[in-house]
């Protein structure tokens, strides 16, 4: 969106640079005071110089640099660095000295795990990227034979029966890729279709909701602290789901949300007693004092563990790296709830917690939370432009994000201040190729969840169109809005070689234009439509005088389901539908005085 603009998240990873096989044979020179053999008059072939050749040939040359011992150091994650005293997931930091173009960075490490997730579980997740050189990977598994283990793998060297032998079973898996695969415009999670090895000890994913349950339902005791407070918060309220409502309202504005993800340490959530004492919690304490202080009110609910942002599809085995965040689901009103943003109104989520596959840990039934189509996702804007004879222009421009989009428009919103607005305005009349002011205007109060949110733009602009001579005129870049006008160019290439994500959505834009009675009209482009396996987008232009409107309305497919990825031989009809939209907006309004046009001059005279 361009009201807050862009924030760029940089991973600083690894680098591993490889030396390049080489193979150069050289003649041999001749021994020294040897004579050359004279010329063979016969037509067989020559015997060749010797007997053997180079099949591979390897020399690396350089100098070892080993890294001090002072330069290894632990420090927190990136994730956890804001956590506070929650964070306990820590990185390993080693600083190469002498590093030059060809350098190559070795280094060994391993991890050791003394407390076990859950009790009783183990779980491996290894993805090899196809966008990623590997000479020689490895990958092996040991656990006693009586163990049970859960076993997949694609892609790679080694099976998912292991080798017997002594009472210890032994899996073996390699991997080697020589060429990374050139970066895809589209794409899943890497695990999704790349070269991957999964165990677990748990034989579903029930077992590892049920497994979470064990804690998190001890931490969820009502206490009295936990009752007394659920009275406060319900006092003269007499509805159930006013009450819920109320509940999930006070946790939301008053349990501040300290990140710490799922996977990312440890899995035991705190009590309601210590999270009401602390008044912040990760996403775990989240659930825990939401679920209390429910059931403290009769009502019942239970922790959800999901994969946010992670697509709609549950690895083969149950493993627990698929879970980054955990939510509520209250069974009595069919309603999912995420309290960690203190932004959406009860009954709505997040984008990121939209489609995806969810395990309910009190009884370890796998669901999905509601699929983001245009029901809470769809985004309108409408913008109005009036011209006037000296081709400068006034307008306005609104536009609805949808019930998800309103979450995260209410939180850049509770970040804007009197000096960021004007740069902000600014920065969006730039955008936009208007010379002149806008302003933002607020529609609703940001902390105001009882009713929707929303925002218009104002603006003023000078020297936009030349009116003087007949001219043709594009539909304006609305400021103050996101268009579908370039979306093109997220289909670039002619095809796309990964699976990727795809889910059915609905973007809308509206543009009224008033020219000045001064202006003729002379033509506006015709209504047009296509549809393919991809969707449908419509371009539709009404004139009124002197009013020229114009929709464009682009409605994308799941094309195999929301609870399905979209595949490579998918992204054709994607892209072509994409390219309509471009055509679409490349049509012309023409204006001017035809009288006024000069004569074309003939050769000769």
């Amino acid at each position: 969106m361009r009201l807050i603009g862009l924030v760029l998240s940089i991973a600083l990873l690894p680098t591993l640079v490889r030396a390049q096989d080489a193979a150069q044979t050289a003649p041999s020179p001749e021994p020294a005071g040897s004579q050359a053999a004279a010329p063979q008059t016969t037509d067989e072939a020559p015997e060749p110089a010797n007997s053997f050749s180079y099949v591979r040939y390897r020399a690396d040359y350089g100098q070892r640099h080993e890294v001090p011992a002072d330069k290894i150091y632990t420090q927190e994650s990136y994730s956890s660095a804001s956590a506070a005293m929650y964070a306990d997931r820590k990185v390993k930091v080693i600083v190469f000295p002498n590093l030059a173009p060809g350098t190559r960075l070795v280094y060994r490490y391993r991890q050791k795990q003394n407390i076990a997730y859950f009790p009783g579980y183990f779980g491996l997740w290894e993805n090899f990227s196809l966008f990623t050189q590997y000479d020689d990977a490895r990958v092996t598994l040991s656990a006693p034979a009586s163990l049970p283990m859960q076993v997949y793998s694609r892609g790679v060297q080694g099976g998912d029966r292991p080798e017997v032998r002594g009472g210890q079973a032994r899996w073996s898996w390699s991997y080697r890729r020589s060429t990374p695969m050139q970066n895809q415009n589209w794409t899943t999670a890497g695990w999704e279709y790349g070269p991957t090895i999964m165990a677990s000890t748990y034989a579903d994913y029930p077992a590892l909701g049920r497994a979470y349950q064990l804690k998190g339902a001890e931490a969820a005791r009502v206490t009295p602290a936990v009752a007394d407070r659920a009275a406060q918060i319900t006092r003269g309220i007499d509805d159930r789901r006013l009450q819920a409502a109320a509940i999930y309202q006070w946790v939301a504005r008053n349990i501040r949300y300290v990140a710490v993800y799922l996977g990312n340490g440890g899995l035991e959530p705190n009590p309601a007693d210590s999270i009401l004492a602390n008044r912040y919690g990760d996403c775990k304490d989240h659930t825990v004092i939401l679920e209390a202080l429910l059931a403290a009110k009769g009502i019942v609910s239970t922790p959800v563990l999901i994969g946010a942002g992670g697509g709609p599809t549950l690895p083969q085995v149950a493993v627990l790296g698929r879970f980054n965040h955990a939510i509520n689901y209250l069974p009595e009103f069919d309603l999912y709830l995420d309290s960690t943003s203190p932004y959406a109104r009860f009954g709505q989520l997040p984008a990121s917690d939209l489609g995806a596959p969810v395990v309910h840990t009190a009884d370890g039934r796998i669901a999905r939370t509601p699929p983001n189509d245009p029901a809470v996702s769809a985004y309108r804007a409408s913008s109005h432009y009036e011209f006037k004879a000296d081709g400068s222009v006034s307008g306005r421009t609104v536009q609805d994000s949808g019930a998800s989009g309103e979450i995260g428009l209410r939180g850049a919103f509770a970040q804007l201040t009197s000096q960021n607005r004007a740069r902000i305005q600014e920065s969006i009349m730039s955008a936009s190729g208007f010379n002149g002011a806008g302003r933002i205007r607020l529609q609703g109060e940001v902390d105001d969840l009882s009713r929707p949110f929303g925002y218009a733009f104002d603006f003023d602009a000078s020297d936009y169109v030349d009116f003087s001579t007949v001219g043709g005129m594009v539909l304006p870049d609305p400021p103050g809005a996101e268009s579908m006008r370039n979306i093109h160019a997220t289909a670039s290439s002619p095809a796309n070689a990964t699976p990727f994500y795809c889910n059915d959505s609905l973007r809308e834009e509206t543009y009224t234009l008033d020219f000045p009675a001064s202006v003729p009209i002379i033509a506006v482009p015709r209504s047009d439509s296509f549809e393919n396996a991809a969707g449908s987008y419509e371009s539709s232009w009404k004139q009124e005088g002197q009013r020229v409107v114009a929709t464009h309305r682009l409605r994308l497919n799941a094309i195999h389901g929301n609870d399905k990825v979209c595949q490579p031989g998918d992204y054709p009809a994607f892209r072509e539908i994409y390219q309509q939209v471009r055509r679409g907006f490349r049509a012309q309004i023409v204006y001017g005085d035809l009288e006024a046009v000069p004569a074309p001059v003939r050769a000769g005279q």
